[in-house]
């Protein structure tokens, strides 16, 4: 298995390409956005699951620029020999209701999330259509995507966004052996979620509020998702396309 994982520089991209590279023998290209030091998180990571370096090569990539994912897409064909998945981790949150969100956040937290998501999915796509075999996206919604969550106006519009991709992909091209399924996390103890919690008021009531909201009384390890995405790109999930697999604690069950 080869895959290509964005957002990997850390939290749950990072855990997923660990998985990949420690539990299934796969080759991974680690993207991540430019001045993230993928490159050296790459290295770690190989060494981390004890795999040979040239298993897990590190990319910059800024996955609103379509040309730059064509690109990276390209590239792990040539050094991995093909593609067999694409896991959409990249991620941006801005915290501001919509009354409050600027045309600048609003645009570029789509930007990444959407717009990104669909760069990805449009040149992997034609990747798997050229080979034989077919392939996997696995694409990052939210339980963002399937609630109304307050001061999240964009980051909510663009998972949602991210959802119906998924199942307009899967409609699309599961016929031609392309499966395409989406994850929705709840909290996951990443950079992400500890940038989100900075910009509240009081951020421990915030961290508390949070971890009350889910069932489960605790705040997901990114290696709890990293083993659904796992499953999703597997075989194991061969029967398994356009659909939404929610790792939240129960948050949306609530």
């Amino acid at each position: 298995m080869n895959v290509v994982v964005t957002g990997a520089a850390g939290g749950i991209g990072r855990a997923i390409a660990a998985a990949l590279l420690a539990r299934e023998g796969a080759g991974v290209v680690l993207a991540d956005r430019p001045g993230s030091d993928v490159g050296a998180i790459a290295e770690q990571v190989a060494d981390g699951a004890a795999v040979e370096r040239s298993r897990a090569l590190g990319v910059e990539l800024d996955v609103g620029d379509e040309a730059a994912v064509a690109r990276t897409i390209s590239f792990a064909v040539e050094r991995l020999g093909r593609l067999d998945g694409v896991v959409n981790a990249a991620a941006k949150i801005t915290t501001a209701p919509v009354a409050e969100t600027s045309a600048a956040d609003w645009e570029e937290t789509l930007r990444v999330n959407l717009t990104g998501t669909f760069n990805v999915c449009k040149h992997a796509v034609r990747a798997f259509l050229a080979q034989e075999g077919g392939g996997a996206i696995v694409n990052f919604a939210s339980i963002s995507a399937l609630v109304g969550l307050p001061g999240q106006a964009a980051y909510c519009a663009s998972k949602g966004g991210v959802l119906q991709l998924t199942k307009q992909i899967a409609a699309d091209y599961s016929s031609q052996g392309i499966r395409c399924n989406a994850v929705s996390p709840g909290s996951v103890q990443t950079p992400l979620l500890t940038r989100y919690l900075d910009g509240m008021p009081d951020p421990a009531a915030a961290r508390a509020e949070i971890v009350a909201a889910h069932p489960i009384g605790r705040i997901a390890a990114p290696r709890e998702i990293a083993d659904a995405v796992v499953f999703l790109l597997s075989e194991q999930a061969s029967f398994v396309t356009g659909a939404n697999l929610s790792v939240d604690g129960g948050y949306v069950a609530v």
